[in-house]
């Protein structure tokens, strides 16, 4: 089974609500995209107006966002279980990394497309997840951008234990290029099972889209997952 998780970017409270609906009845974490009118044009809602929705999701957070480390304690009161922040606007990694787990959340960094797997070379051990843009990050319905696949085999390389998200442009054929991307690596197939199994898809549009939701939903999490 493959592990898919609803990505939602809701403008205001109504399309935050009208998106749940869609999912909340089958899914047991959703990812919210946070954007701030700063790291593109599109201005979400924030993770603290989480409290107003009456709901038994767990909810992860990814901050696209100027200084993520500031939106920590706003994603606290939101009652949010991890969060993801994108390095290209974070001043110090570091801290940011410490200040979430400081407050019980689980913690991970984002790459855009763009960005080199570099970035997480001194802090990657330390690090509950690693989110990495297959898309341009900021929107949703945005194509798949297949130089993500190279940049999961150099994340795995830089550590087996890591949890990898892929989010973007995904529907069942590019998610079926990622999982090939890790069968692809000369690796004992027990450790590769076990890479794969941390290999995760945050999907938005597409699935949010679909003439029946939960349906799409669980035709993705059957695409086969081994070799």
């Amino acid at each position: 089974m493959v592990t898919i998780i609803p990505a939602i970017l809701p403008r205001n409270i109504r399309e935050l609500e009208e998106d749940l609906g869609k999912v909340w009845s089958f899914t047991p974490r959703v990812q919210l995209d946070v954007v701030d009118g700063k790291f593109s044009k599109i201005k979400t809602v924030g993770p603290e107006v989480l409290t107003q929705i009456d709901t038994i999701v767990n909810f992860d957070v990814h901050l696209m966002v100027e200084e993520p480390e500031r939106w920590i304690e706003r994603c606290l009161l939101g009652g949010v279980e991890s969060i993801y922040g994108q390095v290209e606007m974070m001043k110090n990694r570091t801290a940011f990394i410490a200040d979430t787990q400081a407050e019980g959340m689980g913690v991970g960094l984002a790459l855009d497309i763009e960005t080199e797997v570099t970035h997480l070379e001194e802090v990657i051990h330390d690090l509950d997840a690693v989110l990495l843009m297959s898309s341009k990050a900021g929107g949703q319905g945005r194509g798949f951008d297949q130089r993500v696949l190279a940049k999961i085999k150099a994340v795995r390389r830089l550590s087996k234990e890591v949890k990898i998200i892929v989010d973007g442009g995904l529907d069942e054929e590019n998610i079926k290029r990622c999982i090939a991307a890790l069968w692809a690596e000369e690796i004992e197939e027990e450790e590769l099972n076990r890479s794969v199994a941390k290999l995760e898809f945050a999907v938005g549009s597409h699935l949010l889209t679909s003439s029946d939701v939960k349906a799409e939903w669980e035709r993705l999490k059957r695409l086969e997952s081994h070799t």
